[in-house]
């Protein structure tokens, strides 16, 4: 699952979801989203809605579920500092987002993606 995030060019929330990108392992809070996007935290609810086809909330977590998809296949870091890093406030938030949002634990996701990359490995070229 390596989808970018649902939002149309040229759209009204402009540089937001690359903000909320490059930010993920802060606090992110509507108020802060929509200071962002210069305009007030209904507005953007509203816009965000018809723009992307969710609520701000969830674009963010799923953000927050495909960072550290991306880490736990291209990285050794542990589980506790991918959680840090993705902006969960604790391994065990990060764990039962990651298994909402992808069916799976962070631990078979990655031993999964391993397995993939050493039978690639493996295949003569």
């Amino acid at each position: 699952m390596h989808e970018h995030p649902p939002v149309l060019r040229g759209s009204a929330l402009g540089p937001l979801p690359e903000w909320v990108e490059a930010n993920l392992a802060g606090e992110i809070t509507l108020g802060a989203k929509a200071a962002r996007a210069g305009m007030s935290e209904r507005t953007l609810t509203r816009r965000f809605r018809e723009q992307t086809g969710s609520t701000p909330l969830r674009w963010l977590l799923r953000a927050r579920a495909r960072r550290t998809q991306y880490l736990l296949e291209h990285s050794d870091h542990t589980v506790e500092r991918i959680a840090r890093q993705a902006g969960f406030g604790s391994p065990t938030a990060f764990r039962k987002r990651f298994r909402r949002v992808l069916g799976t634990t962070p631990y078979a996701h990655r031993s999964t993606f391993r397995g993939r990359r050493r039978s690639r490995r493996s295949v003569p070229d």
